[in-house]
């Protein structure tokens, strides 16, 4: 199976520029990206080029609201970046030994039993084996240590 790991969504993105606002509806965060890279946008799926500006809010990556539409911090180039392009491998800025992947229903709802803390080298397997799955629409890659969102997963067409 091929898989696509992929950035927020453009429109969601230029939402967030627009209107500076996060998923509580509070004023996005403006911060001078630090001497170094290491804030990883979640739109271009790179970190933002040392001494470049950022985003830093609360988001939330689901249509719709219900208990298990979790929200968390991310960050996003500023001004705006362009999008990263559906990749079969993971994000290049991920660096830690393992991370959180967690299935969803096509209802926006954890599919209980799919939450896993994953090593770095087994991510594309795991995410490959909950998407087999009929009931697992998509599956979101997570910091295993801090909960932020990173990026989502789909089955490529």
């Amino acid at each position: 199976m091929r898989l696509e790991f992929c950035g927020l969504p453009s429109a969601d993105v230029e939402m967030i520029h627009r209107t500076g606002v996060d998923s509580y509806g509070d004023p996005v965060e403006r911060h001078a990206s630090a001497e170094q890279d290491g804030m990883p946008c979640r739109h271009c799926l790179q970190n933002v080029p040392e001494r470049l500006p950022f985003l830093a809010l609360a988001h939330r990556p689901f249509q719709g609201r219900n208990p298990f539409t979790e929200t968390g911090p991310i960050y996003l180039c500023d001004p705006g970046c362009t999008r990263a392009e559906p990749s079969p491998e993971p994000p290049a800025f991920m660096s830690a030994t393992q991370y959180l992947l967690r299935g969803y229903g096509p209802d926006e709802r954890i599919v209980y039993g799919t939450g896993a803390v994953t090593p770095r080298a087994n991510l594309t397997s795991y995410a490959a084996s909950l998407l087999e799955r009929d009931d697992i629409a998509f599956v979101d890659l997570r910091s295993a240590s801090n909960n932020c969102f990173l990026c989502r997963i789909y089955r490529a067409d």
